[in-house]
């Protein structure tokens, strides 16, 4: 099985990281490791409107280090994606990644049924983390992102945490435990 993780927060070995990293190796302990993307230390520019990959091509055709991450993240089996929430969103390094899965739609995609390039079946995991205690907080950022990839033949759930603290690692074990249990269930 081939699982590509795409960590959206700025903040190395943060706490999204560290959830999403938990259940990448309970996927991959039998299987090859996971292809590990930080946005942060890429070099990318978001979705530029061209249309390019409505009309003449079947991908995005931005040539930057996020053609690396879209190609991994289709071709995948299982799909991790981790953020914080940043001003009641996901970050804007996770946001320019989301943008650029346009290319993954089919031309005409809004008359048609199924929409997407990608087979569907993939598996999909969204972890959020943030630091408000209230975990009833930002659930619709998770709802609205998860609609985003089932369009696109995903399934899956989302994982939120709302740790309640800025520091880094602060994470019970329990929650990677959970985590981990949560991404063998999909």
């Amino acid at each position: 099985m081939k699982v590509t993780v795409v960590l959206g927060s700025p903040r190395p070995w943060s706490n999204s990281e560290r959830l999403a990293m938990a259940a990448a190796a309970a996927l991959t302990a039998a299987g090859g490791p996971p292809e590990v993307f930080r946005l942060n230390d890429l070099r990318y520019r978001g979705c530029q409107g061209c249309m390019a990959c409505k009309t003449g091509t079947e991908y995005c055709v931005v040539k930057d280090d996020m053609a690396r991450v879209l190609s991994s993240a289709a071709g995948s089996d299982f799909l991790i994606l981790a953020t914080p929430i940043y001003i009641g969103d996901i970050s804007s390094q996770l946001k320019a990644f989301v943008d650029r899965t346009f290319s993954w739609y089919k031309p005409g995609f809004k008359d048609l049924g199924y929409r997407s390039r990608l087979a569907p079946g993939k598996k999909i995991l969204l972890v959020v983390t943030q630091g408000n205690e209230d975990i009833t907080l930002y659930k619709e950022v998770a709802t609205f992102y998860l609609g985003h990839f089932e369009t696109n033949g995903f399934e899956g759930a989302s994982y939120r945490a709302a740790v309640g603290v800025e520091d880094i690692g602060a994470l019970a074990p329990q929650l990677l435990e959970s985590i981990a249990e949560l991404a063998l269930s999909l």
